[in-house]
């Protein structure tokens, strides 16, 4: 009997402590939840406090604070090299100094990181003699996103033979992952190219006038090439989706607008992955 009571006890005490164990659990999950939270809001803040509950010296914290930083600094420099040619080391490690305490990283991919970059370069006052430079930017990190998109197979001209004539104007097209369309009024895919040559080249005989870009990588290397005003507009039309036909009675009334050219040039520059025939 007394065996049996013992028993009892100790299976009775096993399930208590299991359940205890689960609950002990659940109530530390917040806890942790927020020493991560703490912890992150903390690391990319130079004025926050270090975590009450984090079992490190200040100066330890201090210190992995900088090192992230640094690093998250470097990235930007890395990814944004044109950027840092056009306004000198100095003047870029403050810039990105600035950001990086504003701008905490919201993927673990640091190749992400900076994608906000543009957008704060534009109301950065200490940038505004360089009145293009956000939109130098913007080309870099459209540049990195291209580098790092998916791969896929272009599709080639032939495909349209395969297309009945009275098809043609419902087809859409499916553009490769890594195109990027951009724009701007200065003449940022020149200056970008430019860098690419020469950290410090000769600007001056650069025109200021608006270009049209088209970023791609049809094989591995990314390449940014400037476009017509009307071959942007066509394959921005394109890659938002419209049919052929629609595309081309969207375009009509901009000057020198061939379809035809337009969307050879297209597939010969590895940008159309698939032709879709809509009913």
């Amino acid at each position: 009997m007394i065996c049996r009571i013992g028993w009892i006890f100790t299976a009775k005490l096993k399930k208590f402590l299991q359940r205890f164990t689960l609950e002990s659990q659940i109530m530390r999950l917040p806890m942790w939840h927020d020493l991560q939270s703490n912890f992150s809001a903390s690391i990319t803040d130079a004025d926050a406090p270090m975590p009450q509950d984090m079992v490190a010296t200040t100066e330890r914290f201090n210190i992995y604070r900088n090192n992230v930083a640094v690093s998250l600094s470097e990235a930007l420099g890395q990814a944004f090299s044109v950027v840092k040619m056009l306004v000198g080391d100095e003047f870029f490690a403050g810039m990105a100094q600035v950001y990086v305490q504003q701008n905490k990283p919201t993927s673990p991919l640091l190749m992400e990181y900076g994608d906000t970059f543009s957008a704060f370069i534009a109301t950065f006052p200490p940038a505004a003699s360089i009145p293009y430079l956000d939109d130098i930017a913007l080309v870099e990190y459209a540049w990195l996103r291209a580098y790092h998109a998916a791969d896929a197979d272009p599709a080639t001209l032939d495909v349209l033979g395969t297309i009945p004539e009275d098809k043609l104007d419902t087809i859409t097209f499916r553009l490769h992952p890594p195109c990027h369309l951009l724009n701007s009024e200065w003449p940022v895919a020149s200056i970008w190219h430019a860098h690419q040559e020469n950290d410090v080249p000769d600007l001056s005989g650069l025109q200021s006038m608006p270009e049209h870009m088209m970023i791609v990588r049809p094989q591995l290397d990314v390449q940014i090439s400037i476009v017509s005003e009307v071959s942007y507009a066509f394959a921005d039309a394109l890659r938002s989706g419209m049919a052929l036909g629609t595309a081309c009675e969207a375009l009509e009334n901009i000057d020198g607008l061939d379809p035809s050219q337009h969307l050879t040039e297209l597939f010969l520059a590895g940008v159309i992955t698939d032709v879709i025939i809509n009913t």
